[in-house]
C-alpha cells in the first residue's frame, strides 16, 4: 500500500488533523502516514504550494499527498486528483498543486465527483476529512485515479512567485517563514550569480541591506544569510528570528547581489 502525506493549515491544537488520520486507518488499517506540516499559516494557498513543491522529492514513489489548505471549503470550488511523475495528489482546486504539478511530468488530472469514495455524511465544513482524506485512501489502496471522476484539461492555478535574474544579481520573495523565524524564500543556488562566491554576495530585504552569508547558524551575526535545508536562500537570526524584525516578512522582496 502506497504511503499517504499530510499537508495542511489546521494546526496542532484542535481535532482535526487527528480525525482525518482516524478516517484513513478506519479505511486501511495498516496505511503509513506521514506528516509533512499542519503549521501553514491559516488560508496561505502560497506558501502551501511552495512547501509540497519542495518535500515532494524526498517522499517514496506512489506516495499520495493530501493538501487541505481550503478557505473556500463548501463552496462550489472542485476537489481535484492529479497523478504526475511517480506521485499522485488530493486537493481543492484552488492552485494549492500548481507548484508541484508544473515541476512533474505526465500529468493527468480529474475532478473528485465519485461519491463511492466519500464517506456517508460529507459536512460542508470539512471535506479534508469527508472526501479527500478517503479519496486519497483508496486511491493509496489502488483505486484507479480515473475512478475518482472525469478528466478535466484546466485546474486552478496561482501565479508563481517573482524571480528575476541578472548577471550580477537576482531578486526573489519570502515564500515561507519557519518556527525558527527563518525568512525562506525561492532563489535556488543555481538562480545566484555565476563564478561568485557565497562570500561576495550580499542580501537585501526592504531597508535592511549588507547581510552577509555564512555556511552554518552557529557562525551567524545578527542578520545572516544561508542555503536553507529547501536548498534556496534563507535570511537568518543565530538563536533569534528574522521574522520579528520585519512588519510583513512573508512575500517580502529579497535581492541577492555581488
Amino acid at each position: 500500500m502506497a504511503t499517504l502525506a499530510l499537508l495542511t493549515d489546521f494546526g496542532d491544537r484542535d481535532v482535526f488533523v487527528g480525525m482525518m488520520k482516524a478516517v484513513i486507518h478506519k479505511i486501511a488499517p495498516a496505511c503509513n502516514i506521514i506528516d509533512i506540516t499542519h503549521n501553514i499559516d491559516s488560508f496561505n494557498i502560497k506558501a502551501a504550494a511552495f512547501v509540497l513543491q519542495k518535500s515532494v522529492e524526498y517522499y517514496p514513489d506512489d506516495t499520495v499527498f493530501v493538501a487541505v489548505v481550503d478557505p473556500d471549503v463548501g463552496s462550489d470550488r472542485r476537489i481535484i486528483a492529479a497523478e504526475a511523475g511517480s506521485y499522485r495528489f488530493v486537493a481543492p482546486d484552488n492552485g494549492v498543486l500548481s507548484y508541484v504539478l508544473a515541476g512533474l511530468e505526465s500529468r493527468h488530472v480529474v475532478s473528485v465527483e465519485n461519491q463511492k469514495y466519500f464517506l456517508s455524511q460529507v459536512s460542508r465544513t470539512f471535506h479534508g476529512r469527508d472526501i479527500m482524506a478517503p479519496v486519497a485512501t483508496h486511491l493509496a489502496s489502488g483505486v484507479a485515479l480515473s475512478d475518482m471522476g472525469p478528466s478535466v484539461n484546466a485546474y486552478q492555478v496561482i501565479p508563481f512567485p517573482n524571480l528575476l535574474k541578472y548577471s550580477r544579481s537576482v531578486i526573489g520573495e519570502v515564500m515561507y517563514v519557519d518556527k525558527f523565524g527563518n525568512l525562506i524564500s525561492n532563489i535556488t543556488r543555481k538562480d545566484l550569480p555565476l563564478g561568485v562566491e557565497l562570500s561576495q554576495l550580499r542580501v537585501t530585504i526592504g531597508d535592511t541591506k549588507h547581510i552577509k552569508f555564512t555556511d552554518h547558524y552557529a557562525a551567524g551575526d545578527g542578520l545572516s544569510a544561508i542555503i536553507s535545508g529547501f536548498g534556496t536562500v534563507e535570511v537568518f537570526v543565530n538563536r533569534g528570528s528574522a521574522a520579528s524584525q520585519f512588519a510583513q516578512p512573508l512575500g517580502a522582496t529579497i535581492v541577492v547581489e555581488a
